[in-house]
């Protein structure tokens, strides 16, 4: 399935990515006035510095509300490349066969509809479509344009060239058409193999990200709130900055983290925004489930409740 991004769709994406989140938001902003969220103070000099909320629902709400506010975008510009990725998986392929049915001895669009009935897959599902108006009466290149239209992305608008000019070429077509097929293959080749060479700096940025997850809480349940405990009876011991607020903090800042390595990825992967918006929902909802999941299950292991 493919979703072209028109004007409509792109104010239905819109209108999602605010109304998706907004209930949450409100309720959160309702909790925030109403004084249902403990807040943090940051001490410096004995003197309030700053508040900071501290509720483990709240400070969680907001990181699902980012979450939602990018999902709508997300979710069609994924599915939309993944349609994409198989066509042009397809289009090396697609192009030997038609060539070796040309020589064969049959016309063009006569090949074009064997070749999309012989398999599956997105191209043959749109070349069917195109055989199908031309069978109705519409031009050959008024049918190819309509596939571009819908799919408007250069592999398509070059694969429309190719199949004109071949159309038109006679006794040339099938150098046409074997042309088109190595080039197809040397830039699907290149384009796995840079996707190869780039993956380690992928796992780079998500690695990252566990480890930075995973040392916070260390340091919050090993370190921070004993030295909160034994401030207790040693006054020069104790912080401006209480375990609550040092934990909120750490999680702020993996919600930082998390945007920043999506928007990292998806630019070494293509400098698409939508490739950056899939990799910030993965790494949003990997430190979502962590805090939401994982850091009490931590906290219980790492360190035993204090007396009081």
């Amino acid at each position: 399935m493919y979703i072209p991004m028109t004007k409509k769709v792109k104010i239905i994406i819109i209108a999602c990515s605010i109304a998706i989140p907004l209930p949450l938001l409100f309720l959160l902003i309702r909790n925030l006035i109403m004084g249902g969220v403990r807040l943090g103070a940051i001490m410096s000099d004995k003197r309030v510095v700053a508040l900071l909320p501290v509720d483990k629902a709240f400070n969680l709400g907001i990181g699902f509300v980012i979450l939602l506010a990018i999902l709508p975008y997300t979710i069609i510009f994924y599915i939309n490349e993944l349609y994409l990725s198989k066509i042009e998986r397809d289009l090396p392929l697609f192009f030997r066969e038609l060539a070796e049915s040309v020589r064969a001895g049959l016309p063009l669009i006569k090949a074009i509809e064997e070749i999309s009935l012989r398999g599956g897959g997105p191209l043959r599902e749109e070349m069917k479509r195109v055989v199908f108006r031309v069978a109705l009466g519409v031009p050959f290149e008024e049918a190819l344009k309509t596939f571009t239209k819908k799919v408007d992305v250069y592999s398509t608008r070059v694969m429309t060239v190719i199949l004109s000019e071949a159309y038109h070429s006679g006794a040339r077509v099938i150098d046409v058409l074997e042309t088109a097929g190595d080039v197809y293959s040397m830039l699907l080749s290149f384009k796995m193999e840079r996707d190869t060479k780039i993956a380690p700096y992928v796992w780079v940025i998500y690695i990252a990200l566990l480890l930075f997850l995973v040392i916070s809480t260390v340091l919050v349940e090993i370190f921070f709130k004993p030295l909160t405990y034994l401030a207790r009876g040693m006054p020069m011991l104790k912080s401006g900055l209480s375990p609550e607020v040092i934990d909120t903090i750490f999680y702020y800042t993996s919600l930082i983290e998390a945007i920043f390595g999506g928007l990292i990825v998806g630019k070494m992967k293509g400098g698409k925004a939508g490739n950056s918006l899939v990799h910030i929902s993965i790494l949003l909802t990997i430190t979502l489930i962590y805090y939401s999941i994982f850091v009490p299950i931590i906290s219980r292991l790492l360190m035993p409740p204090l007396p009081t």
